[in-house]
């Protein structure tokens, strides 16, 4: 048997403290690596008409979306899981901004069509209906989730919308806010 005293104790629990932080600041850094484009199928180039969702963005999250068409929806790559994603968004060819983006069926409000559902990181004056919406995806940010109250949703997508930001800032994604896919007039694909 072999018996502790409160000095090793101590120096014990600070070593695992110290330990465990690492670890958690080591996990968040390489999460953050792994979920940019390392990801199959990225970065990807989408291009539709904003349509109507499901009116939950602005009135019920406070957080409105710009939504893809069905047919651009159907014509994700099968790479392109369901989750939450970031990258950069053009309306009407006008600025460039930031973006993150739920692409599935949003367990919250068990929803029975896939969705492209995507929150520009800027204030509209307006609608955005029937106007051409631009994006490229460039990375992960996590899989969709069940919340067990509206709130938690919300501050998980504000959560979404501060990590897409930081993700964003870095310069191999901000390289992409200038791509001739928004740049281009004659650009509809990467082309």
């Amino acid at each position: 048997m072999y018996f502790l005293n409160r000095l090793q104790i101590g120096s014990l629990l600070n070593a695992a403290r110290t330990s465990a932080l690492s670890f958690q600041r080591a996990f968040e850094s390489s999460r953050i690596s792994r979920t940019k484009m390392s990801s199959t199928g990225l970065p990807h180039f989408s291009v539709g008409k904003i349509v109507k969702g499901f009116g939950r963005g602005s009135k019920e999250l406070g957080i409105p979306t710009a939504n893809f068409p069905t047919e651009v929806v159907q014509n994700l790559p099968p790479e392109i899981g369901t989750g939450i994603y970031y990258g950069w968004a053009s309306v009407d060819r006008g600025d460039v901004h930031k973006m993150v983006m739920s692409i599935g069926w949003n367990p919250f409000f068990q929803n029975t069509q896939k969705s492209m559902e995507t929150h520009i990181i800027h204030k509209y004056p307006g609608d955005l209906y029937g106007l051409e919406l631009r994006v490229v995806i460039l990375g992960f940010l996590r899989p969709e989730a069940d919340f067990t109250s509206i709130e938690d949703l919300i501050a998980e997508i504000k959560g979404d919308i501060e990590n897409a930001k930081k993700c964003l800032d870095e310069p191999e994604m901000a390289a992409y806010k200038t791509h001739t896919f928004f740049t281009d007039p004659a650009s509809n694909t990467l082309g």
